[in-house]
């Protein structure tokens, strides 16, 4: 952290040390604006985490790709020359790749069969893509989309498939993404464009996390305990911790996760109007976790990139390693398998102990690759474990926020300002931009700065660079 100003007001507080606390400093702060940023946590980056000793490069334990390469990350990504790594769709193209293409496959695991996202001579697949492409036209009243896809004729054979590639990415199960919702945010995304295409960061996003707190004040361990702003027209806001050490300023921007909110770790004076407690009531964020094993050699195809796993242990997985990653000179050459685990699934290998998630992962692998010379090719090159259990981590407690079934638009409560004194920021407040992603936590810094700019006393530094 920088060295505090002995000024006793700042004129930002930015409670949160995440991607979208930081962005949103480091742009007031470039305009001119007084800014500290709080972080209960010791460390910055919120959900955007790195492991730096389990492989020869950087692992992001929390958000890992980009979404898009017409994405503001994307473009940060390119203006900083961060090298990146070309990846995997995230689903099925339409009209499809031709096979010789394909880096994506789906795993039918109660038939153990491997097939690529391209594939049409599977009807019951066809059907549920298709049922999915349509879901943005649904016009039938609010539900779940297990119901929604059971009145499209779904056959169940592929309801696991639908729950791995459609729910966990969203971070939940089939029964708690609501139709609404989830279609009006699959509508966002074809209008925003943020294309196709998915991207990791050679470095790590560590690069990231440098750039966008570069000179900014952060105060780690300073957990906001409460916030009072009902004070008269132009009195401070006053943010205190467990310890009783307090800040004031003219406004505040609240950009930590979900379940902070809507379990009340932060104490408001006055209340927070009854539609945004409904809304962190109401948006769901549910658990999830990585599970990613190392091994001394690969020993799945090259054409293998991303698997979507139905009826599986671990519903997602992708892979890592040479000739991608490049080794120190030397280092004995080293593989992984990234298995992310979201909704009900990552709530029960939460529970689990870590020899038995390694074990139950590790038969999934060998029962995807095995053949008759090699019947268990993961179990026999495997190394070592790594687990990063978002839902254990004591200020974040879960993944991302997912369209529930009920709410209607309360991703705009959760984002409305109050009383042009408090302002909200973070991935579940994306309303102009696709939530659940890093690109969307920074677009919501960038507009809680813009709106903090217009509220403050007209200065000729923010009116002029915001």
């Amino acid at each position: 952290s920088t060295a505090s100003s002995s000024r006793s007001m700042y004129d930002v507080v930015i409670v949160g040390g995440g991607v979208s606390g930081l962005f949103c400093a480091k742009l007031l702060r470039e305009a001119g604006a007084r800014v500290v940023v709080v972080e209960a946590s010791d460390v910055i980056g919120g959900r955007v985490r790195q492991d730096t000793t389990f492989a020869p490069w950087s692992i992001d334990t929390g958000g890992e790709l980009v979404h898009g390469q017409n994405t503001l990350l994307h473009s940060l990504c390119v203006q900083n020359g961060w090298d990146m790594i070309q990846t995997f769709t995230s689903f099925p193209p339409d009209p499809p790749y031709p096979d010789h293409q394909v880096k994506e496959y789906v795993y039918l695991g109660r038939e153990r069969r491997l097939l690529p996202y391209s594939t049409t001579a599977d009807p019951d697949i066809t059907t549920l893509f298709k049922a999915l492409r349509d879901m943005s036209e649904d016009k039938g009243p609010d539900r779940s989309v297990m119901q929604y896809l059971v009145e499209k004729g779904v056959p169940l054979r592929v309801m696991g498939l639908a729950d791995a590639i459609y729910a966990k990415t969203w971070g939940s199960t089939l029964h708690r993404v609501g139709v609404r919702e989830a279609a009006r945010e699959d509508v966002k995304v074809g209008e925003i464009d943020n294309g196709e295409d998915n991207f990791k960061v050679k470095g790590s996003f560590s690069s990231l996390l440098k750039f966008i707190s570069a000179g900014t004040d952060v105060k780690c361990n300073w957990q906001a305990k409460s916030i009072s702003y009902g004070g008269p027209a132009g009195a401070p806001v006053s943010i205190k911790n467990g310890a009783g050490e307090e800040i004031k300023a003219k406004r505040v921007v609240v950009t930590v996760p979900l379940p902070v909110l809507r379990d009340g770790d932060i104490t408001f004076s006055p209340p927070l109007p009854a539609a945004k407690i409904a809304a962190t009531k109401s948006v769901g964020m549910d658990a999830g976790l990585k599970v990613i094993l190392k091994f001394k050699e690969k020993f799945w195809p090259d054409r293998v990139h991303l698997v979507i796993c139905a009826d599986s242990f671990v519903p997602q997985l992708w892979f890592d390693g040479p000739p991608g990653r490049s080794l120190p000179p030397g280092q004995a050459p080293v593989w992984t398998a990234v298995g992310f685990v979201t909704g009900d699934q990552a709530e029960l290998i939460g529970r689990m102990k870590k020899e038995d998630v390694v074990d139950t992962f590790l038969r999934q692998l060998d029962a995807m690759f095995a053949c008759a010379k090699n019947p268990y090719p993961a179990s026999r090159v495997y190394l070592d474990v790594l687990i990063y259990d978002w839902a254990k981590h004591p200020f974040v407690r879960g993944s991302y926020s997912h369209p529930s079934v009920g709410p209607d638009r309360h991703q705009l409560r959760l984002a409305e300002p109050v009383n042009d004194v408090l302002f909200f920021a973070g991935e579940a407040t994306a309303t102009q931009h696709e939530p659940s992603t890093i690109n969307g936590a920074l677009m919501t810094g960038k507009r809680a700065a813009a709106e903090v700019a217009r509220s403050l006393p007209v200065k000729p530094y923010l009116k002029s660079k915001m």
